[in-house]
């Protein structure tokens, strides 16, 4: 059923990640006024290097969730994490320049740097358990900030929707998605992980009795 599960999740959710990486990623890639528009184009390089750490944090973070590669391949699974931190701390200075530039409302830079606190904290903790030896919490702490990595995707995700539907003007919707692209997400993944664990629990005491 585990197994089934993560199919269907991952076949739900590939194709919208795919879709924004393909639509709001990687054309950042095509360094060039007209694409970063006047309103990026001074912050061009700090935006460009933000975007490809996302990327690699994204790609990097898909493979470290695959049981094959972490049982079979540990040193790869250990090499790919450092990778994986490094581009989390500096994507995350550099969203601190980029928000700090930003034209938008202290509630939306607000919601903006808080995630960017969230992500490399959650990230650090990881690593933490890691290094003491706690791979049960290690695991948690990981798909945790790799569920904020996604908060690019959940961002224009319910951002196109909240527009599709007319709610709010542009800097309400922003407002509102900056804050549940994330929190969100995250209260949903916490929530998952304390199910399973008591779920565990509650085996480990039948199997007793």
């Amino acid at each position: 059923m585990v197994k089934t599960a993560r199919i269907l999740i991952l076949v739900l959710i590939a194709p919208v990640v795919l879709y924004y990486l393909w639509t709001r990623a990687f054309v950042y890639l095509n360094y060039r006024r007209e694409v970063y528009t006047d309103y990026f184009w001074y912050r061009a390089p700090w935006l460009l290097g933000h975007v490809v750490l996302g990327i690699s944090t994204f790609l990097i973070g898909t493979l470290q969730l695959i049981p094959a590669l972490r049982k079979g391949y540990p040193a790869l699974h250990r090499g790919l994490g450092k990778i994986y931190i490094v581009c989390v701390v500096v994507s995350t200075g550099i969203s601190f320049y980029l928000d700090a530039t930003s034209k938008g409302s202290i509630t939306y830079r607000t919601g903006l740097f808080t995630l960017a606190i969230a992500w490399l904290l959650t990230t650090l903790m990881g690593y933490a358990c890691a290094r003491f030896g706690n791979f049960d919490m290690h695991r948690e702490w990981m798909i945790k900030s790799f569920v904020l990595t996604l908060s690019f995707v959940t961002f224009r995700f319910v951002d196109d929707l909240l527009a599709r539907a007319g709610i709010g003007d542009f800097w309400e919707r922003k407002v509102l998605v900056t804050w549940a692209c994330w929190v969100i997400p995250l209260f949903v993944t916490e929530l998952v992980l304390q199910v399973r664990r008591l779920y565990k629990f509650k085996t480990r005491l039948l199997e007793k009795g």
